[in-house]
Formats: C-alpha cells, structure tokens, sequence
C-alpha cells in the first residue's frame, strides 16, 4: 500500500481513508446532522414496518445503511444464535431488531470503526473489520450493512469475518455493488471513499471474495436501486 506524505507525516492511503470515514461519522453523530426522515428511509430501504414502529425515534433517525440485511421466513428463528457481531454497526439498529426479533438470550456485539457512533448501543467496541478483536470460531452469526464497501482490504474483512464465525454460522450482510464504471464525478471525488460508493465492487467480484474467503451456500438477492449502485441482500455460510 503506497504512503502519502502530508502535514502530519507518512499516512498510508488505507490510513487516510479510515481516517475520513472516522472524520465523517463523528460529525454525523457530534452534530446529529443524519439525513432527515430516517423512519421513512428504513421503510424505503424495505425494513418490515412492524420492525420500524419498534423502534425509538431518535435511532430510526441515526440509519445510515443500505437495506435490511435479514433474510424472510423464519430462517432466523432457526439459527437461534447465541453471540452475534454487528460490523460496522453505526448507531446500532440492525442489533436492535435483532434482539427484540428472537427475544432470546442473543448478545450482540457492535464493532465500528467511529466510537462516537457507539452512543447507546449496549455491547460495543470500536474495532476494524479488517481485524477484529474476536478469537476465533465464537460467532453464530455476522451481520453487516454498508460496511463491507467501506472496507479498504475487502479480503482481509472477509477473512476474519469467516475466522471468528464458528463452523454453520452464517453472514447476513447489506452492501452495494455497481453493474459496471462508476460516473466520473464519483471516481474523481475524493471523499467518495467515506461515502459508501468509493468502494463499491462488481456482483461477481464480491461473490468471488466470499468463495475464496472459503464461504460456501453463497447468495446474493433483493436487488434494489441505491444511488449511482445497487443495494444487495448477502448470505453466506461458514461450512459446518
């Protein structure tokens, strides 16, 4: 990875970009400035709306993801998972519905990369997805959303998400992928990178990924538009 020199000395380009992710978010959650109407973009974005009346108002209004990353039927349910990690976790809605889907003994864990987004999430720690501060083969179940394209080493995120799941837990994530170039004012834009879109592969380059991360039972539906991209629901599984 190339190093760029600035005012503050030698920053590697992945050290610039998760130090712009980090600026970005912290400014979201310091000054509260999300994107207005955020029950209205969960229910957009297909959250069930049972789920979106569930939730408390200022954190429907913290959403900052790509789509509901939960698979339909009772195929949660039925995994019944013990530890689930949240990666990428924002304000924490996805491990809010999680919960109060199995009202079971669940814990989730959030990890972001931006502490201040951590407020209010009950279990959480700030943590890179690129490696987690997980031992090995103790999650039933992974859940992302937006997070894997902000990701700079989108291998590495993948590696240590398969590393700490235990052999049958599964990954149900919501990220982007794009159907070819993005336009131009996008590649050129600097801050794209913190912004979701920077990062964004093609649907067979991230199901590739996941095949060499060693995920089997790979899935990738629910297509929906998102920007200049698409918005995907992912489903993987660690063999068992």
């Amino acid at each position: 990875m190339a190093a760029i020199a600035g005012g503050s000395g030698i920053r590697s380009r992945a050290g610039q970009i998760k130090d712009r992710i980090r600026h970005r978010y912290t400014r979201l959650a310091g000054e509260e400035s999300f994107p207005t109407g955020g029950a209205r973009r969960l229910l957009e974005a297909g959250y069930p709306a049972g789920a979106v009346g569930r939730l408390p108002a200022r954190l429907a209004g913290r959403y900052t993801g790509c789509g509901y990353p939960f698979p339909g039927g009772d195929a949660l349910e039925a995994l019944d998972p013990a530890l689930a990690l949240d990666l990428g976790c924002g304000a924490g809605i996805d491990g809010y519905l999680l919960v109060d889907r199995l009202k079971s003994d669940v814990l989730v864990l959030g990890l972001d990369l931006t502490p201040a987004m951590l407020a209010g999430v009950p279990h959480a720690a700030a943590g890179d997805m690129e490696a987690l501060p997980v031992p090995d083969e103790r999650a039933d179940l992974i859940v992302a959303n937006a997070s894997l394209n902000l990701c700079v080493d989108k291998p590495a995120a993948l590696a240590e998400a398969f590393r700490v799941l235990r052999p049958g837990g599964r990954l149900w994530a919501r990220d982007l992928v794009s159907a070819g170039a993005l336009p131009r004012e996008v590649i050129e834009d600097p801050l794209s990178d913190a912004a979701s879109l920077g990062g964004v592969e093609s649907e067979e380059q991230l199901a590739a990924r996941l095949s060499a991360a060693g995920f089997e039972a790979v899935a990738i539906t629910d297509h929906r538009p998102f920007s200049f991209v698409t918005s995907v629901r992912i489903e993987a599984a660690r063999p068992g």
